[in-house]
């Protein structure tokens, strides 16, 4: 009974379309990794004249609807997928990056204060030190960008990733201010290679694939976050901590920030030996030699830079931007907020709950990467960053509040329930500001790589780039300038209101930018070839 009822259906659905169904018959199977040639066939004849003729059935329709979207996805599996090499490239480049800029903010005060500066201007000079790398970036992201599309992916990442070894032993051995600030100049004019990183996964990936390969960015660089400060801060002044051990070396007691440098550059020669390594020959995903980087290289520099008239690239890099500065924001106000004193409307937390609440609540900054590919596969990459900005503005509105939670469960008399809830609430809503954040991170990228063709990828990720450096240069200086302001307008307490206000009207802002960004060519990677 079963064979009768196959041959009856064969003989329907032949009497419907003869020639389609014999085509069908004599078409081998859909291989494992398709080319786009099936899908663009399947789209064509979808959209044909005959395709809506009454006398094909509604089961017909369904069919090939089901071949085009399978034939999409195992397209999208050949053209997003990067090897294990690449994986191992994106990573160890954005952790030593992160590792890098991130390492000496905790003996910072104490290496500029070591350099005879007054305590009164140890604000002003360990600010210029922290900012110099910005700035820095800022200037040099859109030359080594352009450097890279001229001479090759390879010799620029390697020639940046050696020169930022260079310049942190430079930093470590510093004993004036001024070399210190030189050889972090240095450092910030190497880190124009993210932007490169940037072009790289936008060249090899594509649909959700681009997703989870930025996604790798974020995991890299939450790891960086993590480990880099507690490395700086432990490892700082090793002859003065820990005498039984280094007080007899001295090059350490001469140069006391030198080891934290030394993990530091040991964190960037694996990085530049899994660069060497991934990007030689045609393996390891290296898009170096991609049609886009190849289309690049013939173009001018005026096609290349063409999408700085066009509106949807300027505003995808200003949303991505104007997230930067948010984020520098978050990590100036809230440690702020938890060290203020309860009677001046802080939350009044001690140095070492500090610490280990910002360390419990970075678990957020892993808690985004499961939610990136499903978001943008359902809701849209452009949409889920919209949102993610959205939901920013309610969580930052209840951070502040939870200051008088403090001082309700430190008053007299008051219940014990408040001061047991107080640190799981903190703990969640710095979690959710964490996940929130590198999600916006995550598709902020995407957003910025689908908005140019390919040829134009290494240029838009360095304008990019560039102004995020120059957000998180100028985030400090009007952070600092809106507490200021905040606490001689409210001296009493309440200012921490207004400076979280501030940063939910600007997250609310990039969220309304991210939605007039309109949509892009998303560019299609191809097929890696040989590195240059």
């Amino acid at each position: 009974r079963l064979n009768l009822r196959a041959v009856w259906a064969l003989v329907a659905l032949s009497a419907l379309d003869g020639s389609r169904f014999a085509q069908s018959l004599a078409a081998p199977s859909i291989p494992r990794r398709p080319s786009l040639r099936p899908l663009v066939a399947l789209r064509m004849s979808s959209a044909s004249p005959d395709a809506g003729d009454g006398d094909q059935s509604d089961q017909t329709r369904r069919t090939l609807e089901r071949k085009r979207r399978h034939v999409s996805r195992e397209a999208e599996e050949e053209l997003g997928g990067l090897t294990g090499q690449a994986r191992s490239f994106i990573f160890a480049v954005q952790f030593s990056e992160a590792v890098q800029s991130m390492m000496l903010f905790p003996f910072l005060p104490f290496m500029v204060e070591g350099f005879g500066i007054p305590r009164t201007e140890l604000g002003a000079y360990t600010g210029l030190l922290s900012s110099s790398y910005c700035f820095a970036s800022f200037v040099a992201t859109p030359v080594i960008s352009w450097l890279s599309d001229t001479v090759g992916v390879r010799p620029t990442m390697l020639f940046t990733i050696a020169v930022g070894i260079v310049a942190t032993i430079l930093f470590g051995t510093a004993t004036t201010f001024q070399a210190a600030l030189i050889a972090r100049i240095i450092a910030g004019t190497m880190n124009g290679n993210i932007s490169i990183l940037k072009a790289f996964i936008a060249r090899t990936t594509a649909g959700t694939r681009r997703v989870k390969a930025f996604g790798i960015l974020t995991l890299a660089f939450g790891c960086g976050a993590v480990i880099a400060p507690a490395t700086g801060g432990l490892l700082a002044r090793p002859a003065t901590l820990y005498p039984s051990v280094f007080g007899e070396m001295a090059i350490l007691r001469n140069a006391p920030y030198l080891l934290p440098c030394l993990a530091c550059v040991m964190v960037q020669s694996a990085a530049l030996l899994t660069t060497f390594l991934a990007l030689r020959g045609s393996g390891g995903g290296a898009a170096a030699a991609a049609p886009g980087a190849a289309a690049a290289k013939s173009v001018g520099l005026r096609e290349r830079i063409g999408f700085l008239k066009q509106r949807g690239p300027l505003l995808a890099c200003l949303a991505y931007a104007m997230d930067c500065f948010v984020n520098v924001l978050y990590d100036l106000a809230v440690p702020l907020l938890l060290k203020t004193p309860v009677s001046e409307g802080g939350i009044g937390l001690s140095m070492r709950q500090i610490g280990f609440l910002m360390s419990a609540a970075s678990i957020g900054l892993f808690g985004s990467i499961p939610l990136q590919a499903p978001l943008s596969r359902r809701v849209g990459s452009q949409r889920s960053l919209a949102w993610a900005n959205f939901l920013l503005l309610p969580v930052f509105c209840a951070l502040p509040c939870l200051s008088l939670v403090r001082a309700w469960g430190e008053a007299p008399g008051a219940p014990a329930v408040l001061r047991a809830v107080m640190f799981p609430i903190l703990f969640l809503v710095l979690a959710a500001i964490n996940c929130f954040g590198t999600l916006g991170f995550t598709l902020g990228n995407v957003l910025v790589n689908n908005s140019v063709p390919p040829q134009q990828l290494a240029m838009v990720n360095g304008v990019s780039q560039s102004l995020s450096a120059l957000a998180r240069g100028f985030a400090p200086l009007v952070g600092g300038l809106v507490v200021t302001i905040s606490s001689q307008v409210l001296p009493g307490g309440g200012g921490q209101f207004v400076v979280f206000a501030f940063m939910g009207l600007m997250t609310f802002l990039t969220g309304w930018v991210v939605k007039a960004v309109p949509p892009g060519p998303d560019s299609q990677p191809v097929t890696p070839a040989k590195a240059t």
